[in-house]
């Protein structure tokens, strides 16, 4: 059986652009994956079709901070999942104690965003998505905020699948907890809900995912309703 590999081309060398879609035994720059695929299902199949004939809107700040995400979905018998994080406590960290998807900020070393994403991943939960993921697309890229205020920060988000949920390891400095939470409840309207933020820095009421006693919202809500919201549009309307 060929493997799939995401492809990874010039162009846009610090994004790490993406082929239409992923194609066997490319001999360009590749993320190798060393494990025969599995079906992964007609939904998760599906979204991975339909996500692909999606353009990223991508932004073209004056010289930002970069940062990438990796927004992972796999299998299940009840529905795909996607796995988010519980960042660590720190008070520092602007970000403290939420809810995110695995990724962090871009390091010299880094040869593309994708390859950030990956390596955040890999770091922050012990997921290797070089030899276990599948590189879907590039999603839109977001500028970050800290308590409201911009940070001069661009966040590129990545979609990778799986061929199954896998087992995690995180990194207690990093992170606190890391789920597998049910696509499904994202799409529930009953789990989208104005909730109330009171922390030191930030008090207002936001608009938020309450999925599994768990609150996603700023950023993170921001690409997830951007993935619920191409998910669900006709990629070929006007």
């Amino acid at each position: 059986m060929d493997h799939l590999v995401p492809v990874i081309r010039g162009g846009r060398s610090t994004r790490g652009n993406l082929v239409a879609a992923c194609k066997p035994c490319n001999t360009e720059k590749k993320h190798s994956l060393d494990f025969e695929w599995e079906p992964k299902g007609e939904e998760l199949r599906g979204i991975e079709a339909h996500m692909r004939q999606v353009a990223p809107v991508l932004l073209e700040e004056q010289d930002p901070m970069r940062a990438a995400v990796a927004m992972i979905l796999a299998p299940h018998p009840d529905g795909p999942k996607v796995l988010m994080i519980r960042r660590a406590e720190h008070p520092e960290d602007p970000w403290s104690g939420h809810m995110a998807f695995p990724g962090g900020r871009s390091e010299p070393e880094d040869s593309s965003l994708v390859e950030t994403a990956m390596r955040e991943t890999l770091e922050e939960v012990g997921v290797d998505l070089a030899r276990h993921g599948e590189l879907i697309v590039a999603m839109n890229e977001l500028p970050a905020y800290s308590s409201g205020r911009p940070v001069g920060m661009v966040v590129s988000p990545f979609l990778f699948s799986l061929d199954r949920t896998r087992e995690t390891r995180i990194d207690p400095g990093e992170v606190a907890a890391a789920l597998w939470l049910p696509l499904a409840a994202f799409r529930d309207e009953a789990n989208h809900q104005k909730t109330r933020i009171d922390s030191a820095n930030f008090k207002a009421d936001v608009d938020a995912f309450v999925v599994e006693e768990q609150i996603i919202w700023g950023l993170t809500h921001r690409m997830i309703t951007n993935f619920l919201t191409a998910v669900a549009t006709d990629p070929d309307a006007p």
